[in-house]
């Protein structure tokens, strides 16, 4: 398995860096891999294959070769590796006394709060869309599920530029998964018509 850091990961921790100093840096980072690191176990435990893991800004994203075949219950079993590992670190975090420890505690619920909200790419949203597709509709579901992540980050990004500059760092995360999105809706057919050819070879 290769573990490949994305680029935008370079202004991302610039800003953290000038903002909240290196140890924070250092924290963010850290907790980021434990994050990925929950997920990785996760699909090992359910059988999964992991060819590569890249690290984003608010977790980290695992190439899985032909993920949709697999059963809905390792599909959200292995989204929620990551909020699990990170809920672990958050215990941890309150019930150790630690130099840095209060940072580590929030940066660890930012972490949980993000990557539980109910969109795509997040983890609450591969979860929950995991949930309610089934074998006949999985694309048409991923579909409608990429629809409604693009205007829930849209008007998110809205609401959040009335409180720059504190938002600063969550709209550029906002943005980020946005054009995520915008470019995987692009892509959906390609996306559909491989995965049909892969089940029927």
């Amino acid at each position: 398995m290769k573990l490949r850091l994305h680029p935008v990961l370079a202004p991302f921790f610039l800003a953290l860096m000038l903002t909240g100093g290196l140890s924070f840096y250092a924290l963010v980072f850290l907790s980021l891999l434990l994050h990925e690191a929950g997920h990785i176990l996760a699909a090992y435990l359910s059988g999964m294959k992991v060819r590569m893991c890249t690290i984003m800004p608010y977790g980290g994203e695992l190439h899985i070769p032909g993920k949709f075949q697999y059963a809905k219950k390792q599909k959200i079993f292995v989204a929620l590796g990551g909020p699990a590992a990170t809920f672990i670190v958050l215990l941890c975090s309150i019930v150790l006394n630690f130099p840095g420890n209060e940072q580590l505690v929030k940066i660890q619920i930012v972490i949980l709060l993000v990557n539980l909200l109910p969109i795509i790419p997040l983890d609450g949203g591969q979860a929950l869309c995991a949930f309610i597709e089934t074998e006949k509709n999985k694309f048409e579901v991923r579909t409608s599920y990429l629809i409604f992540s693009i205007v829930f980050l849209t008007v998110a990004i809205i609401v959040m530029i009335d409180w720059i500059p504190s938002t600063l760092l969550f709209i550029a995360l906002a943005l980020f998964l946005l054009i995520q999105n915008i470019t995987t809706f692009k892509f959906r057919k390609y996306e559909k018509a491989f995965e049909q050819l892969k089940e029927n070879s």
